[in-house]
């Protein structure tokens, strides 16, 4: 089993190296496509170092855009979403591919040491409890951007409304609502966190406007 690794980035030149350095040698990666969106520094220039499949937004237009755009440009069976930040811990993504091989899953999402959470948690809890509402499946990580599934899903993808960082709400309830079967997966992999200062709060109230956002497209 190979997949085509989509990666957003939006100014991550200083982790989309390392990032980069830690898949290219791995087999079980088909084609890596870097998603620029519309970095004002070397994100772009630095990937092209590293994979061939590198896409340019002119203007940020979000996560959820940036994962279409990778979409719509995959080709393989089956698809991985990853981070930009992820650095040397990338590599450990193969540990989500098993779930999927042994049919026990159509989706698999990473879920990362307890230690690599530093917020309050807030917007985490609200999107466990919006899924929890609409499809009676909890789930420990619904944030995680961290992901593999079939490319037979990217139709039902692309063609709902997702705004920005609700992307994570948005595949879960998807997959979901349409019948899917969920499994997370304990990782080791780690990622820049957004910690309890003006920085990380403004991060997670347009996480939360954006995933409340994304949520009204499924009333």
């Amino acid at each position: 089993m190979k997949v085509d690794v989509i990666i957003p980035a939006y100014n991550e030149e200083d982790m989309i190296g390392t990032t980069l350095t830690s898949l290219i040698a791995q087999s079980w990666i088909n084609e890596i496509i870097v998603v620029d969106d519309g970095s004002s520094d070397n994100t772009f220039d630095i990937a092209k170092k590293y994979t061939n499949i590198v896409l340019k937004h002119h203007k940020n237009e979000g996560k959820g855009n940036a994962i279409i755009t990778g979409l719509t440009h995959s080709k393989g069976e089956w698809v991985m979403l990853l981070d930009a930040d992820l650095g040397e811990s990338a590599s450990d993504a193969i540990k989500l591919l098993e779930p999927i091989i042994k049919g026990r899953a159509d989706m698999t999402i990473a879920i990362f040491p307890q230690q690599m959470e530093k917020g309050l948690g807030l917007v985490k809890k609200r999107a466990q409890r919006i899924i929890l509402k609409k499809t009676g499946k909890h789930l420990e990580a619904p944030l995680s951007g961290q992901r593999v599934f079939h490319r037979n899903w990217i139709g039902k993808i692309i063609n709902h409304g997702v705004v920005g960082y609700g992307l994570e709400i948005h595949l879960n309830l998807t997959f979901l609502l349409n019948g899917a079967t969920i499994e997370e997966v304990h990782t080791s992999m780690k990622h820049r966190t957004t910690g309890k200062d003006i920085r990380g709060f403004y991060h997670r109230a347009k996480q939360w406007i954006e995933l409340e956002r994304t949520v009204w497209h499924f009333q």
